[in-house]
């Protein structure tokens, strides 16, 4: 054997023990240097085998408690699951498992029920026995079917089940502003005026997903319709009232009728054309001062049925601003030149105007019949509340100016009164002070409507 450089030979030596081996080196000079034990253990077996009995008691320990874990687990599923409790179904005690849903248990009763229907918004069928397949009550208190559904008994609950209830379609909701309709009170009558102004309607509109219904919702704001009321007056215990108007003018007849008038201390009303009343303002003038009313008969006189929205507002915001300027008074009471307005053309007028005064008694004068006829037609058919329609202009007036005196000696010895229009619209006290003014005009809060209702 060679020795290492340093002079050392590996060597073993054995003690006086058979199974201790010394593992070493011998050095040059024959001495023998010891570096371990032949027999001895690598480092990790032996930590082994002290930890042995360790692991040992750990496997003890945890059997136990995985048997404990086990028995608690098992008793929770029990309790919450598999227990079984009892419930009152239509009257009927049943023993069921906890958390058995009313669907199993209509199922195992073989509890019958109708089912609703499918519809729409506004309650329309739009299929039949769609709906929801039963009604149920949960200790006597209703239950939506959703939550009927889902529900899972505890135990001595008092379940009804009944027939379904009707599934409604789904729907979109928008929150809209209604503007208000024009409506018509009445067909009948010599006076039409606005009765109600309109306001504007917030609410909510909800639209059917498949029927395309339409339902009102929430309603936040609640607005009205205008409406105009068409009726005759009908003064007080059927006291004699009755008016006289002139239409056409003013024109250069008109100072002999205010002379007949003032002479039998009568008053009348003189519905005047704007044009005419630009052609002869002191005429106009005279009408006012003599104690008389004046109001509007359109600018011009055209059909105002057939006339375009903005024409209709022009005939009588032209003409009230000609008497305003010719007077100094303010009316927005007109007649419709051939007495013809409707719905259409209150419509028409986006409120400028509060109140259409026609007639009831038409003594035809326009044609020129005769004093006698003007006069037979003005008072035979009179009574109380009417209106009688002569004229002051648009042609030759002489037979009205003759016939005047005699119409008003006739009624008078009758016993009739002769008043202005706004004098007989206040006689009647459904008709609102604020039209028998003659004057009034659309409040800021009301919105005119843009359709007929």
């Amino acid at each position: 054997m060679s020795s290492d450089d340093d002079g050392k030979t590996p060597a073993r030596q054995v003690d006086g023990h058979a199974n201790d081996q010394q593992i070493g080196l011998v050095d040059k000079d024959g001495g023998f240097i010891p570096t371990g034990n032949a027999n001895a253990m690598p480092e990790g077996i032996e930590q082994g085998k002290k930890n042995g009995g360790g692991r040992r008691f750990v496997v003890r320990t945890l059997i136990p408690l995985l048997v404990l874990a086990a028995l608690l687990v098992g008793g929770y599923l029990w309790w919450t699951r598999l227990r079984p409790v009892q419930v009152t179904v239509n009257g009927t005690l049943q023993s069921v498992t906890v958390r058995t849903t009313i669907d199993q248990l209509k199922s195992d009763a073989d509890i019958q029920t109708a089912p609703g229907n499918y519809v729409s918004v506004s309650g329309n069928i739009i299929a039949e026995g769609e709906g929801y397949p039963y009604s149920a009550s949960i200790n006597g208190k209703d239950t939506d079917y959703d939550d009927a559904h889902s529900y899972e008994v505890a135990g001595g609950e008092r379940i009804a089940l009944s027939d379904g209830q009707d599934r409604t379609e789904p729907s979109t909701t928008e929150t809209v502003n209604q503007q208000p309709k024009l409506l018509m009170n009445g067909n009948m009558g010599a006076i039409n005026y606005i009765s109600q102004w309109g306001s504007t309607t917030v609410k909510d509109v909800i639209t059917g997903q498949d029927s395309g219904e339409q339902v009102d919702g929430t309603v936040y704001e609640q607005g009205q319709d205008c409406a105009v009321t068409v009726k005759d007056v009908l003064p007080p215990d059927n006291e004699k009232l009755v008016a006289l108007t002139f239409d056409d003018g003013p024109s250069g007849y008109t100072p002999q009728y205010l002379k007949n008038l003032q002479d039998k201390g009568v008053k009348a009303t003189f519905f005047c054309l704007g044009k005419e009343v630009d052609a002869h303002p002191d005429e106009s003038k005279a009408i006012v001062d003599a104690g008389c009313q004046i109001c509007s008969h359109s600018y011009d006189h055209p059909d105002l049925r057939y006339a375009e929205p903005k024409t209709v507002v022009d005939q009588l915001t032209s003409s009230f601003s000609s008497i305003e300027n010719a007077t100094g008074e303010k009316t927005t009471a007109f007649r419709p030149p051939y007495g013809s307005f409707t719905q259409r053309t209150w419509l028409a007028t986006q409120g400028v105007a509060t109140v259409a005064v026609r007639w009831d008694i038409d003594t035809e004068d326009w044609k020129q019949p005769g004093v006698d006829k003007i006069v037979s037609a003005a008072c035979d058919n009179v009574h109380s509340g009417s209106i009688i329609l002569m004229h002051d202009g648009g042609g030759p007036r002489d037979q009205d100016v003759e016939a005047l005196p005699k119409i008003i000696d006739t009624l008078q010895s009758q016993g009739y009164t002769f008043v202005t229009i706004s004098e007989l619209l206040a006689s009647d006290d459904s008709i609102p002070d604020y039209v028998s003014s003659c004057s009034s005009t659309m409040p800021e809060s009301a919105v005119w409507p843009d359709e007929i209702g």
